[in-house]
């Protein structure tokens, strides 16, 4: 990258090497592409795929790895031309991108929600919660599957929510500003273990009829024009899942969570590492997935982003949520339909 406190005297250079900044270095270079990944202990598709260098070369391009800690902002950043692949994100942000018309597509079914709520020992459930200050990330898929558990218990308007990253929450826990907070893994089993406890999980909140549902997104672009680098992509994205589950999974969850600050052999890493709610490959495509080729809006993927832009709407965040037919224009599951056909390399 040119230093840009670097002066040039002759005009043409200067724009002959502001060309060659713009994507590939010179024509027939890979290209290269940005991916983000979750900064937290535990390690995510996109850590194993940064610290696998052989994985890594099954992708046509040249992939650099950025952290994110929210969502929304990760989708907006998409939509300013920051990332080329957004992982992990949940239904409320995805939904506000849609609704933003990001040019981005969403190729795979990534994993459920794996949250948890974690509380003061000395707060009484579900009665002792009212009046209290909850931490979670507004916005996102947790929010939605906590709002269907407190409207399930009359508790909508008796809690104070306060939008909070998981890094800021786990200080604020500490520190007793808040008396618990509802936030993906591993944030909430180590809230717990400073004088709390986990009262439920996303699972349960499922149940009620709030799931929460993460995937990955791809820039419209790079699906239209490099169809093979979104393949290749995700491919790599359902090997990790095998990896974590091959005979080296102990190894490959270490160097993932070294990478995103965890420590080994922790259960952060290694426990939540081998436990998290990945999509099964016998679900990805069809009514428990992303749909069909023919029909992508005939998949659960679709169907809560729908759910999930009338609960957008009544909340006030969202004045005229997508249509079921605008959602399903977003999805291409064509890239799921060749893993699930087998044929990745």
């Amino acid at each position: 990258m040119k230093s840009p406190n670097r002066r040039f005297g002759l005009i043409g250079l200067a724009c002959l090497l502001a060309v060659g900044t713009a994507g590939a270095a010179r024509a027939g270079d890979p290209p290269k592409l940005v991916v983000t990944y979750w900064q937290q202990a535990t390690p995510s598709p996109e850590t194993i795929l940064a610290t696998q260098p052989d994985l890594q070369k099954t992708i046509p391009a040249n992939l650099t790895y950025h952290a994110i800690t929210s969502g929304p902002a990760a989708l907006a950043a998409m939509k300013a031309g920051s990332y080329d692949f957004v992982g992990g994100v949940g239904n409320p942000p995805v939904l506000a991108a849609i609704a933003n018309h990001t040019d981005m597509k969403i190729v795979w079914a990534q994993y459920y929600d794996y949250a948890g709520l974690a509380l003061r020992n000395d707060v009484a459930v579900p009665d002792g919660l009212a009046g209290k200050t909850i931490g979670e990330q507004i916005g996102s898929s947790e929010a939605f599957s906590f709002y269907g558990w407190l409207k399930n218990r009359n508790l909508l308007g008796k809690v104070k929510l306060v939008n909070l990253t998981p890094p800021a929450m786990m200080a604020a826990y500490k520190s007793g500003a808040i008396a618990g907070g509802w936030v993906s893994q591993p944030w909430p089993n180590e809230m717990a273990a400073i004088n709390g406890k986990l009262i439920v999980t996303s699972a349960d909140m499922a149940k009620e009829g709030y799931p929460g549902v993460n995937v990955v997104v791809a820039k419209a672009s790079l699906v239209k024009d490099h169809p093979e680098i979104v393949q290749a992509y995700v491919c790599a994205m359902q090997k990790t899942t095998e990896l974590v589950a091959g005979a080296n999974a102990i190894d490959v969850l270490n160097k993932a969570g070294a990478y995103s600050g965890g420590q080994p052999n922790s259960d952060d890493v290694i426990k939540l590492g081998k436990n998290w709610p990945y999509w099964p490959i016998a679900d990805q495509m069809g009514a428990n997935g992303i749909g069909t080729v023919g029909d992508p809006g005939s998949g659960i993927v679709a169907k809560v982003l729908y759910q999930t832009g009338q609960w957008m709407h009544d909340q006030g965040t969202i004045a005229n949520p997508p249509s079921a037919s605008d959602i399903a224009g977003y999805i291409e599951p064509k890239f799921a339909q060749a893993v699930v056909d087998g044929h990745c390399k």
